[in-house]
């Protein structure tokens, strides 16, 4: 296959087993959810209750937007969602269990909206994600690719970008000038052309490295990406970037996927990507990968190969 242009699409905060889990029966030849899937909830008055993996079949306005609040996501609340609890009530030090997820959840700060405890089991089916299921089904899905490190977005970001996080755990505290070398500029090093497409704020804008790039035709807005597409004339490598704001108007809205933000837009965004990218000239001699940067379950993502079996 002679591949001429890369696409990645990077989303954010969505595990394997939340947006595939359900994708084919759990077997040896796909690791996904079996539906019994559970965490036991240890509450600080010494009961117990056992949480099981759960789906909404309504799909309303609010089940799109599970889970709300948003799970800690920092490198300790990380470490104890995967090993879960000793004991005595503290984080463990054994091996992981995958099995902290409600704890860690439940004692995150208080919020408005409250935390409720199955929130964090919560999985979509494919008829409810019917855009990335469709892909995966069509193309190609790994059921064991990880997030690089168990941590924030940031890091695992500059994983991706650079290679490393340059020892970086969490976003913040922020370590400005983040100067890892990219794979931007080794792509500049050998004559090859990259483009960062973005929606509103590109986190690419941290890396110290292509500062110099910000106000060339190396950053431009996601609209740019389907006109390249569409007139084949997209780089060897193009990485997109959601929009992870709502802005001051309200009517532009996050299509990441972080959580509690609506993964209808999500599927809105990797439709359009995968349209632009399908109805081009250059759909033959391009690979697509659908991904998401770190997330909390089993931070398995979801790869697609724009050539289908067969054609």
């Amino acid at each position: 296959m002679d591949i001429k242009h890369v696409v990645v699409l990077m989303l954010e905060n969505r595990s394997f087993d939340c947006m595939l889990g359900m994708l084919y029966q759990s077997d040896d030849k796909f690791d996904g959810l079996t539906g019994t899937e559970s965490n036991t909830w240890h509450k600080l008055d010494g009961s117990q209750q056992d949480i099981q993996v759960w789906k909404d079949p309504t799909l309303d306005a609010k089940a799109v937007c599970v889970n709300d609040p948003d799970p800690g996501e920092s490198f300790d609340d990380i470490h104890m969602q995967i090993h879960g609890l000793a004991a005595d009530g503290t984080p463990s030090t054994g091996g992981p269990t995958m099995g902290g997820f409600v704890d860690n959840y439940m004692r995150q700060p208080a919020t408005t909206p409250a935390a409720a405890p199955y929130s964090v089991m919560h999985y979509f089916t494919p008829d409810q994600v019917p855009v990335i299921s469709t892909l995966a089904r069509a193309f190609g899905v790994s059921d064991r690719w990880y997030a690089s490190a168990p941590c924030q977005t940031w890091p695992n970001r500059f994983f991706v970008h650079t290679g490393t996080a340059n020892g970086n755990l969490n976003n913040s505290p922020t370590h400005f000038p983040y100067e890892m070398e990219t794979v931007f500029n080794r792509l500049s090093e050998a004559n090859r052309e990259w483009r960062i497409y973005f929606h509103d704020m590109p986190q690419t804008a941290t890396l110290a490295k292509i500062w110099g790039d910000m106000f060339t035709s190396h950053f431009l807005d996601f609209a740019e990406f389907v006109q390249a597409a569409a007139a084949g004339t997209l780089p060897a490598y193009s990485f997109i970037e959601p929009r992870y704001f709502t802005d001051l108007f309200g009517s532009n809205i996050p299509n990441d996927e972080h959580p509690p933000h609506n993964v209808a837009y999500g599927e809105q965004l990797i439709a359009a990507v995968y349209n632009a990218v399908r109805g081009g000239p250059g759909w033959k001699q391009t690979l697509l990968v659908v991904t998401y940067d770190e997330r909390l379950w089993c931070n398995l993502l979801a790869s697609l190969s724009c050539q289908p079996s067969g054609e």
